[in-house]
């Protein structure tokens, strides 16, 4: 019986921080890259005001699906579930954020 050997980085603890992280990462991207002469709490409230905010935060997390397909074609399967279940409780943050 072949045993595979366990990779101590195959872990959803680490999924879900990679999954919460990268969104954040690629938010503060789009920050730099267009305005930096605003403070990120000015830049957030301008986003919310033309309502704009939850279609960018949307489009941030859209990049976590490139993460979920790259640990399953690494083999990464308890890293992926990690990352989609990150994926999932950002989706229901913003249905609930569109519904009120």
């Amino acid at each position: 019986m072949l045993r595979r050997r366990a990779n101590r980085f195959d872990n959803v603890g680490i999924g879900f921080l990679i999954g919460f992280i990268l969104p954040v990462i690629v938010f503060a991207f789009v920050y730099y890259v267009g305005n930096r002469d605003v403070s990120i709490v000015e830049y957030t409230k301008s986003l919310q005001q033309l309502n704009v905010f939850i279609k960018l935060g949307s489009l941030c997390v859209f990049v976590n699906s490139g993460a979920f397909m790259g640990m399953i074609k690494l083999k990464q399967e308890k890293t992926a579930r990690g990352i989609l279940g990150a994926t999932i409780i950002y989706a229901f943050i913003v249905l609930v954020s569109k519904a009120f």
